[in-house]
This record gives structure tokens, C-alpha cells and sequence, in this order.
């Protein structure tokens, strides 16, 4: 099984871990490392380093690797996660993470590799971005009357 790591700027990383565990519970081989202001990029790293050597060394290992989420492409956690990711094998980036992607990757890991759980998250996390419009602009009671049909 692929392990996860969630990193990114502020508490993004455990809030987003704190919704997941909501949602699933503890998932295995999962973990979040948040950057913040008394966190240095080298203290960053070594967190996250921490985290695949604990995945690594887990006896259910199956050498599929690591997938790194962070929040923002070009920011520290993403940087440092990237620089890792050049001085090991297995482990992929990826930015942009949103729970929706999050929650989707952890039901499917079991069954994909790392070269294919790092696509299905890029196109996951696209995928679940979504607006919301009423397409029958009528009366404000009408619209109230949507919600209560469609249980929103």
C-alpha cells in the first residue's frame, strides 16, 4: 500500500487529517506534517523524512511507495517535499490537495501503484472542484424548495 503524507502552510496538513480521520478513522501508512511559523524548511524535511522511514520500515511494506500532497506548488512544503523526492525513490508530489482528493486516494491506494495513485489524485483533485447554481433562476421560495427536494 502507498503510504501519504500531507504537508502545506499554517494547520492545512492536520486540519485536512482531522477531517479524514472523521471520515475514515486512522488510515494506515498516512500522515500529516504541518509548516508553521516555528518550523524551519530543515526541520520540515526532516518531519517528512521521519514519515517515509516509518512507512518504509512498516512490516506491511510492499515497496509501493510514498505519494506527498501539499497545499501550494512553489511553496516551502512543496519545495522541500520535491527536493526529497529527487534523493529517494518512490516518493511523488503533488499540489493542490483538497479532502476530496484525499479521501478518494485512500479508498482506491489499495489497488494502484504509486505511478497510477499520483495520476488518479491529480485528476481527482480537478475533478472534484465544483460551483453550484440553480439552473431555474426562479423565486427565492421556489429555490428553497430545491434544496429541501434534492436534501441540501
Amino acid at each position: 500500500m502507498t503510504g501519504i503524507i500531507l504537508t502545506g502552510h499554517g494547520n492545512i496538513a492536520t486540519g485536512i487529517e482531522s477531517a479524514v480521520k472523521l471520515v475514515f478513522g486512522q488510515p494506515e501508512k498516512f500522515y500529516a506534517q504541518d509548516f508553521t511559523e516555528n518550523i524551519t524548511p530543515e526541520l520540515l524535511e526532516q518531519k517528512i523524512i521521519e514519515n517515509i522511514n516509518e512507512i518504509k520500515e512498516c512490516s506491511t511494506d510492499d515497496g509501493n511507495g510514498v505519494l506527498i500532497l501539499s497545499d501550494i506548488a512553489g511553496g516551502t512544503p512543496f519545495k522541500t517535499a520535491s527536493l526529497i523526492s529527487l534523493k529517494s525513490e518512490n516518493i511523488k508530489v503533488v499540489s493542490g490537495m483538497n479532502l476530496p482528493m484525499i479521501l478518494e486516494i485512500i479508498c482506491e491506494r489499495e489497488g494502484m501503484g504509486l505511478e497510477e495513485l499520483y495520476y488518479h489524485a491529480m485528476t481527482t483533485g480537478k475533478d472534484e472542484i465544483k460551483g453550484f447554481e440553480l439552473k431555474d433562476k426562479g423565486t427565492s421560495e421556489k429555490k428553497e424548495e430545491i434544496f429541501e427536494e434534492e436534501g441540501i
